[in-house]
């Protein structure tokens, strides 16, 4: 991806930010989640029927070991099964698991990013999750980035996405159109050779053109979803609005907001322990999407959970693990209080409800769609960040370019 947006794996500090209004109660809570579990044990797994593994094996970056390790010694209480939760580096979990699990070295389960999922299912090293009842504990688009090709590949426990954080002082309140929006002199970053098409994906939606369509279940398929009119009308409205706003990159935005001079910016979670400090807590808000093209806007959305192998030996075990003890709100809370991500689940994020970041950019994404997770992404960002620039910048007719470049992303995708 092109995009300069920042991860929270990388920025620990949002973590400390986002548990300061939560009780400390949640590590008491995360030891003992299954009070129902061990009851519907009896009926789901029967005491003849006994585990193939001693020990389940779990790949997971260093905020999810420290979150998993009480309901990781509960499950052993329970099922006399092991949990051994093996530390990793976030960014090489991905190919490591592709390279192990084939050669039965694998973990059993694996934490990661939910736009892994088409390559893991491609190189068949994960297999569709079996969460029961706890589908309906967790936000349908949380759920909906990890599905793939109509299966569910993941539990969701974090998210992240964008809004519009402004100068509480400045803007006082939320701007109620697009044309309020403008007179705020908001901002929202650029590439030096492409519009950033993570942060302009909130515009392009508000004309109703999707990159990719959707099956029912929010699922990717591989047919653009941005071709015909509703991406014209979104292009035409780029070589508008072009010259009438100069962008800017990132690390100019940052300091102009810290700085008062600028009083909006359309960024993430990632930007605001960073403001807080320059403007005090209380010297910003977050604030919903206006949409520009009268459609309900669908900024990108970010997810982060656990995979299941595919190799593993018994599956049924390290499900129930799954989703009668990492699913539970008690659980979620733990990794959310550990990690700092906005929780996919929805108890977890109702009780982190006073979190004036959970808050915030849990409304503001309550739309938010998930980035896709099938490989023919890997064959759109450069050409549709390039064009919308082209566009954006006047060097191109917008009509034309924007053909052009569906016919670049389609030949990509096919061949």
């Amino acid at each position: 991806m092109k995009s300069t947006k920042r991860s929270l794996f990388a920025l620990g500090s949002i973590a400390a930010a986002s548990a300061l209004v939560l009780s400390g109660c949640a590590a008491e809570e995360a030891a003992t989640p299954t009070a129902t579990a061990t009851a519907t044990q009896t009926a789901e797994a029967p005491a003849e029927q006994s585990p193939a593994i001693e020990t389940l094996v779990v790949w997971v970056d260093d905020n999810a070991a420290r979150s998993l390790e009480g309901v990781a010694a509960q499950f052993e209480a329970d099922t006399g099964i092991a949990v051994e939760l093996v530390i990793k580096e976030f960014g090489s979990i991905r190919d490591e698991a592709a390279t192990a699990i084939p050669t039965g070295e694998g973990p059993d389960m694996l934490v990661g990013a939910h736009d892994w999922t088409g390559q893991l299912v491609s190189a068949g090293v994960i297999a569709p999750v079996e969460l029961g009842a706890a589908l309906s504990d967790f936000r349908s688009n949380a759920l909906a980035a990890f599905s793939y090709d109509n299966a569910l590949y993941g539990l969701p426990f974090g998210v992240e996405n964008i809004a519009l954080v402004c100068n509480s002082a400045l803007v006082p309140e939320q701007p109620a159109s697009f044309e309020e929006l403008v007179e705020t002199g908001f901002q929202v970053q650029r590439n030096p050779d492409d519009l950033d098409s993570y942060h302009m994906y909130y515009f392009q939606t508000s004309f109703g053109a999707p990159v990719f369509v959707s099956n029912a279940d929010g699922s990717y398929t591989s047919e653009l979803g941005m071709a015909g009119e509703e991406g014209f009308a979104y292009a035409e409205w780029l070589a508008e609005f072009g010259p009438t706003k100069s962008l800017m990159g990132y690390g100019d935005i940052e300091a102009g907001v810290k700085a008062g001079e600028i009083p909006c910016w359309v960024t993430g979670p990632w930007a605001v322990p960073g403001i807080a400090e320059a403007l005090g807590e209380d010297g910003y808000a977050i604030y919903s999407l206006p949409s520009v093209g009268g459609e309900t806007p669908n900024q990108f959305m970010g997810a982060f959970g656990f995979y299941v192998s595919s190799q593993t030996e018994d599956p049924l075990y390290v499900n129930k693990f799954l989703s009668e003890y990492i699913a539970s709100e008690a659980v979620q809370t733990e990794i959310f209080e550990v990690g700092g991500r906005i929780p996919a689940h929805i108890g977890a994020l109702e009780a982190a409800g006073d979190n004036k970041i959970v808050a915030g950019f849990g409304a503001a994404g309550a739309n938010a769609a998930p980035m896709p997770n099938i490989p023919a992404m890997n064959s759109v960002w450069a050409s549709w960040g390039a064009t919308q620039a082209a566009i954006f910048d006047g060097k191109v007719d917008a009509r034309e370019g924007w053909q052009k470049m569906i016919d670049e992303i389609n030949a990509a995708i096919a061949g």
